[in-house]
């Protein structure tokens, strides 16, 4: 819901924001991909040595934007060195990585 309400404002699909470069991906033949919420990027954190196990699985680095805004202008970041969570203003460049539901 956070990605659908992000595009909403925003306007149309666009690769020049977060929101909006994770609903346009388009991989494994599916299109219902989304930006996930800090809750659910922390979730991804404490399973990180499982996920990046798994065979062709792009291990994480650094900082990945979540659906989860901090006030109109910032939005919360996962860290995926240490687990740490940060709200950042949103025209800073940092990871996406997009996910579905299943």
């Amino acid at each position: 819901d956070n990605t659908d309400a992000i595009i909403a404002v925003q306007g149309g699909i666009e690769t020049s924001y977060a929101a909006g470069l994770a609903k346009a991906y388009a991989a494994g033949g599916y299109t219902d991909w989304f930006l996930p919420s800090k809750d659910e990027l922390n979730k991804m954190y404490l399973k990180k040595e499982i996920l990046e196990a798994v065979s062709g699985f792009t291990a994480f680095s650094d900082f990945y934007w979540s659906s989860t805004e901090y006030g109109s202008s910032a939005a919360w970041l996962q860290f995926f060195f240490n687990g740490s969570q940060y709200f950042l203003v949103k025209n800073n460049t940092y990871y996406v990585r997009a996910v579905r539901a299943f």
